[in-house]
């Protein structure tokens, strides 16, 4: 079962790896407006946009299936998305439909994995990371992917099925292709049953059962499973 979260966890950052592939990030300083968020403020308003403040509310959820393959083994679960605009972005992954096994939670502040299975986490700056800083890529840069705010190809990542939701055309199938130094993995997520629920807790709170551990020691099992 550690193994599955292992790989649940490889999986999930090879997603997000992929977005520092495309070729302008988004700055940490600079949020992508919405085109239908630009409006002339008024009186009633006391100046501020009724539009952009209804769209920093904004939540998204997904149920997702994600698929893994390399060198002819392969891997399936299930999981979720859930999302609040400049707050907060969940990933998480489910085996046997009911048992999260992984989970990367990410704020403007912080980016954080925990391995449910094995009871541990990690929790640091985007900085901290090395393959999010050299690619980079924060918590900004994702959001602008999930939410289909920059346009242009992303190399090895193909989406398709775009649906409307929330004044946003969202990409529901992901096909995404990262070479390593030994093989070449590939992954498939799917989005369905998308909707703006918004009770959901947006920020995971941890047991004192879980043990921190660093950057560098999830890196090397991320290695140990690409190398």
């Amino acid at each position: 079962m550690k193994a599955i979260a292992r790989l649940s966890i490889l999986l999930l950052l090879l997603l997000l790896a992929a977005c520092g592939s495309k070729k302008h990030a988004v700055s940490s300083s600079t949020t992508v407006p919405d085109e239908t968020t630009i409006t002339t403020p008024t009186a009633e308003t006391g100046g501020q946009n009724t539009d952009e403040s209804k769209q920093e509310q904004t939540c998204i959820t997904a149920r997702l299936r994600m698929e893994l393959s390399s060198g002819g083994n392969g891997t399936t679960v299930g999981g979720m998305l859930r999302m609040k605009r400049n707050d907060v972005i969940q990933l998480s992954l489910v085996t046997f439909g009911v048992l999260e096994v992984a989970r990367i939670e990410m704020t403007p502040d912080y980016f954080m994995v925990v391995d449910k299975m094995g009871k541990r986490y990690v929790k640091t700056p985007y900085a901290d990371v090395p393959f999010l800083k050299k690619a980079n890529v924060d918590f900004y840069t994702i959001q602008s992917y999930f939410w289909n705010e920059q346009g242009g190809d992303y190399p090895g990542w193909e989406r398709k099925d775009f649906v409307s939701i929330a004044g946003k055309n969202l990409p529901t199938k992901h096909y995404i292709t990262i070479p390593t130094s030994r093989k070449t993995i590939k992954a498939n997520l799917t989005l369905s049953s998308l909707n703006t629920d918004s009770e959901w807790e947006k920020r995971t709170q941890l047991s004192s059962r879980y043990t921190e551990i660093s950057v560098d020691e999830v890196i090397s099992e991320i290695m140990k499973l690409t190398m």
